[in-house]
């Protein structure tokens, strides 16, 4: 393995630049892994009110046949009257004329169940044609509205991913210059630290717990070794110092 060429100070400042895009591969990972629900549930919202919509449509085109069906039926039961009332006229005995009237009563008794029947159907359909024109509208809205925020996140998901791959590039960049026991040890302490490795001194305490810092342990951080809290195991380093450190002139003594 080759050596760095470059000193502790200058490694912490890249580990300090490493960890920053770190965070921002967590937080954009965090905004990608939040897409797939919102797809789902955005594509459930299209289906429930689809489905919706065919299911009333369904019921209305039932209802729609069974009053045609009772409408034939009325028809029939009409017809049937009205020939019972001309058969009524030619009757010659008590019992014909008894027999007929008994064909009478059972007609209009139809007649009357039949429509006390179709009134209640057309209301139903009545409502339930108005619900239907009302879900036709609702459903083509929530498809056109959720069609293109889906289509907006899977864009957003795909520059996401352009932009994750950029970040991991110039991270290992980064990466290849930093002391490999040096960097083994940064991921080690972030994957037990909720992704913060490397923090600053805080009125002479650890930035990362507020632990207090011997005058001796804050004299080796600003003379550059590498310190790590007794107490929460976090990296802690001269933060005004090592940002005063040009970034590009460390890169470029990098390359010397």
């Amino acid at each position: 393995m080759q050596k760095s060429k470059l000193n502790t100070k200058q490694m912490l400042r890249l580990l300090l630049e490493i960890q920053e895009y770190d965070s921002k591969l967590l937080e954009l990972q965090m905004r990608k892994d939040f897409f797939p629900g919102l797809l789902k549930s955005l594509e459930d919202q299209i289906v429930e009110i689809e489905k919706e919509f065919e299911e009333k449509s369904t019921k209305l085109r039932e209802l729609k046949k069974e009053i045609s069906m009772l409408e034939i039926e009325l028809q029939e039961e009409r017809d049937g009257l009205a020939k019972s009332q001309e058969k009524l006229m030619k009757v010659t005995t008590n019992k014909e004329y008894d027999a007929v009237q008994a064909e009478i009563a059972t007609h209009e008794e139809r007649i009357a169940k039949i429509e006390e029947r179709l009134i209640i159907l057309m209301d139903e359909e009545d409502s339930l044609s108005r619900e239907v024109a009302d879900l036709e509208v609702r459903a083509k809205e929530v498809k056109e509205r959720n069609s293109k925020r889906i289509e907006e996140i899977k864009k957003s998901a795909g520059q996401i991913d352009s932009i994750i791959a950029q970040i991991k590039a110039d991270r290992d960049r980064l990466a290849k210059l930093v002391d490999q026991r040096i960097l083994r040890r940064y991921e080690q302490i972030r994957r037990g630290t909720q992704g913060v490795a490397v923090v600053g001194i805080v009125n002479r305490a650890c930035g990362g717990c507020m632990q207090a810092l011997p005058p001796q342990i804050i004299q080796d951080i600003r003379a550059g070794k590498i310190v790590v809290c007794q107490n929460c195991g976090r990296i802690i380093v001269d933060l005004n110092e090592l940002m005063s450190l040009s970034l590009e002139e460390i890169l470029s003594e990098a390359k010397k």
